[in-house]
């Protein structure tokens, strides 16, 4: 959980910003039963389940870990393998650098989840027969002609994590069980340590970057809708007031902010902000506000002192 209660921080602020880290490792251990974890939002990170991490320093094997992680269980070509680490310029030794650093990746990485115990090869080396001891046995890393695939169970992976933890938050919101919900919510968003798949290029984890980027603002949304739904309004507005001045242009948050400082008695300030954010769409981007805003502002409109508790948005996303 973060340590503050909110992870509310910015959708691109490195970690360690208040209000956006949890545990200080990646989500914590591993999950019971999980053989490791991967942790992929933000700075790549591995831990074994007994919470020892695993060093993974050179930048090459980091990439490519992270390019297979893009699609984590599918199989993914070489071809997007060298994208990923050279781009449009591949060194000559290219196709045998990526068989050695996914080599050694294979030695370093613990076997998947109810594989057999990886057992010691020797190797006789040299005249006086010293001797390289290497594991062999079940990897975490296939191949096939052409393609290789990582290996990684749903709790091993801290963005399915994330994924599942938020589904089953919006569950909990729609069933109108807004303590659960906004714990949940914490819970996922207390994972994130700075951008997902920041260290590829943008032509291998450029779109999956962005759309985790998108899910993580639509949690923290939905954290702020279930902390409205409780009532706890005074708690909310700093960080709305926060997040609206430091990006302007999404829409929810403006109607949250109305929302809670009609709700806290505040209506000729709620009007007011609606005339700032109206002005600035209109004359900064030559766009009116959406429905969502405008319906809102109706209702602070034509409302005394409303006694409503219900979140700005029905959750409905799936």
């Amino acid at each position: 959980m973060p340590r503050n209660g909110w992870a509310l921080g910015s959708a691109a602020r490195p970690a360690g910003r208040a209000g956006d880290r949890g545990d200080t490792r990646a989500g914590g251990r591993a999950e019971p039963g999980a053989g490791m974890l991967f942790a992929a939002l933000g700075p790549l990170e591995v831990w074994r389940a007994s919470g020892e991490r695993i060093r993974i320093d050179q930048q090459k094997k980091r990439v490519l870990l992270l390019a297979m992680l893009v699609h984590p269980g599918r199989w993914t070509s070489v071809e997007q393998l060298r994208l990923a680490l050279w781009q449009d310029a591949p060194p000559r030794s290219a196709m045998g650098n990526i068989k050695t650093y996914l080599s050694e990746l294979r030695h370093t990485l613990p076997p998947p989840g109810g594989a057999a115990e990886e057992r010691e090869a020797v190797t006789v080396v040299g005249p006086r027969a010293s001797v390289l001891r290497r594991p062999v046995g079940p990897g975490r890393i296939e191949s096939r002609p052409g393609e290789y695939r990582l290996l990684v169970d749903a709790d091993e992976f801290d963005v399915l994590r994330f994924e599942r933890v938020v589904a089953a938050g919006r569950q909990a919101a729609r069933e109108g069980r807004w303590r659960p919900a906004a714990e949940l919510f914490e819970q996922a968003l207390g994972w994130w340590r700075g951008n997902a798949f920041d260290e590829l290029p943008a032509e291998v984890g450029g779109a999956e970057s962005l759309r985790l980027d998108e899910a993580r603002w639509a949690a923290r949304e939905e954290l702020i809708d279930a902390r409205l739904a409780l009532g706890e309004t005074d708690a909310v507005l700093p960080a709305l007031r926060a997040l609206t001045v430091e990006f302007p242009t999404r829409e929810r948050l403006w109607a949250q902010l109305l929302t809670a400082l009609e709700r806290t008695g505040r209506r000729a300030e709620a009007l007011h902000e609606y005339r700032e954010v109206y002005r600035r769409l209109v004359t900064e981007l030559g766009i009116e506000p959406g429905a969502e805003l405008r319906r809102v502002h109706r209702q602070v409109l034509e409302s005394g002192s409303p006694t409503d508790t219900a979140p700005v948005a029905t959750v409905n996303r799936r």
